[in-house]
């Protein structure tokens, strides 16, 4: 008997451990796709260049500011008159790309960076009368385009300040603007 026992032991002990190696295995595998979406690059052309239009510095001047708005809406402080109308007017830029996007409009730090508009005839001068300082940029879609409907215009209008020792004749600046998705 007790070989009886030893035998169905030993037959209990390996169904036991032959049972373990089939135990219901608990992993799942799924699938999934990658993807990607290519956008349209985006673009951006300047129709028309940011204008401050005729101005007027007296002499002994003592200096002021020339603004156009976004809109292209003009005004004159301090010691500076606004000549005749009519020229001033905002920089005009269109921006096309991927409807139903997110657009934002860049522009440049000027207060940081320093743009200079300089005296056309004395490009090359450092002479304050031969330079004017562009300090101040603002875009009329304020920043951007939350839902962008695949091409906008939108303005740009700056600020200048003169010292009021500024000659006569033209001044000529740049300033840069960046769209890009966001």
């Amino acid at each position: 008997m007790t070989k009886f026992l030893r035998t169905a032991t030993a037959g209990v002990a390996l169904f036991a451990a032959v049972g373990m190696g089939t135990v219901a295995n608990a992993q799942v595998t799924e699938t999934a796709d990658a993807r990607a979406e290519v956008l349209a690059a985006l673009q951006l052309t300047n129709d028309d260049d940011l204008n401050f239009g005729a101005i007027i510095v007296n002499n002994g001047s003592t200096g002021g500011d020339v603004t156009v708005d976004a809109t292209g809406v003009r005004t004159c402080s301090g010691d500076v008159i606004c000549g005749p109308g009519a020229a001033e007017h905002e920089a005009l830029f269109t921006v096309s790309g991927a409807a139903n996007t997110s657009v934002a409009i860049l522009l440049e730090d000027v207060a940081t960076n320093g743009v200079t508009l300089r005296h056309t005839a004395n490009a090359g001068s450092a002479a304050a009368n031969h330079n004017i300082e562009l300090v101040n940029l603002t875009d009329s879609a304020a920043g951007g385009y939350a839902s962008f409907s695949g091409s906008e215009q939108f303005g740009v209008g700056g600020r200048i300040v003169l010292d009021g020792s500024e000659i006569a004749g033209e001044y000529v600046g740049q300033f840069d603007v960046t769209v890009e998705y966001q």
